[in-house]
């Protein structure tokens, strides 16, 4: 299986801006206080006065405007419903794939062991900024040239809730069918594997906000047809049980701002 070297720092700092701005929000759908923790000196003032409802809504619109297509609230709102979907799983463990600078483990009450897959690079950003917690585990893999099953290898039989977030849109097609083959292989039957994805449609040039993604050197590779996925995962022994856009996933939590209709969330069930 061949990922790409998953160290992507401006997108993962960038969705750690969306998540640390969500949290100073009065409304806000989650509180992360560790995201502030992942950006360079310079963004954590604008944070700190986003706290000013005034400013916070004048730097969302501005952040808004200079990216269309609504990444910030496609982030958050994303974020919220895996939550939410996780929560719901009851899972005995937790697997973060491609994790990054993914908070759950910390913020969310109750987590059960948690184990966090990545580069050890970024691992080693994360754990610089990050206090260890006994009930996470750090599996270092470069997934450029390791096996997911190979690198889990003893990785315990339970119903596991396997988070998958913001990575499938980089990778070949061949890595996201390793992936989720492995991923059905190595976890329990009963198992929730959540992952996001883009609409092939939106792999073109032409998109605005693949064209910014581009632009900073992380261009899209990789994407489904909306209407293939119920048959593709049940090729690879999982049952789909959702899909929604992060349009869809923002109207759910009563955000009217602009979500993308393009990049979703998906879920589904190991047979």
């Amino acid at each position: 299986m061949y990922w790409p070297h998953a160290y992507r720092q401006p997108d993962r700092r960038a969705r750690a801006l969306f998540r640390a701005l969500e949290t100073r929000r009065r409304d806000r759908l989650f509180a992360d206080d560790l995201a502030i923790r992942f950006l360079p000196a310079g963004y954590r003032w604008l944070v700190r006065a986003a706290a000013l409802p005034p400013l916070g809504h004048g730097i969302a619109r501005v952040i808004d405007h200079r990216y269309p297509g609504g990444p910030r609230t496609s982030a958050v709102a994303r974020t919220r419903l895996i939550d939410d979907l996780l929560t719901e799983a009851e899972p005995e463990q937790v697997l973060l794939l491609g994790a990054g600078y993914d908070s759950r483990a910390h913020r969310i009450p109750g987590m059960p062991l948690t184990y966090e897959v990545d580069h050890p690079l970024t691992q080693q950003a994360k754990r610089q900024r990050v206090a260890d917690r006994p009930h996470v585990r750090y599996v270092p893999v470069d997934l450029g040239s390791d096996r997911l099953a190979v690198a889990l290898d003893g990785f315990p039989p339970k119903r596991t809730a396997v988070i998958w977030e913001g990575v499938t849109n980089y990778l070949t097609e061949r890595a996201v069918d390793a992936t989720l083959r492995d991923l059905a292989a190595i976890t329990a039957s009963g198992s929730t594997i959540i992952f996001t994805y883009v609409d092939r449609a939106a792999l073109g040039d032409d998109t605005p906000w693949h064209r910014k993604v581009a632009d900073v050197g992380e261009p899209w590779t990789f994407g489904f047809r909306p209407a293939d996925v119920p048959g593709y995962l049940a090729g690879r022994g999982l049952d789909l049980q959702g899909d929604l856009s992060a349009e869809e996933a923002a109207a759910r939590y009563h955000r009217d701002e602009p979500a993308a209709g393009f990049y979703r969330i998906a879920w589904a069930v190991v047979r």
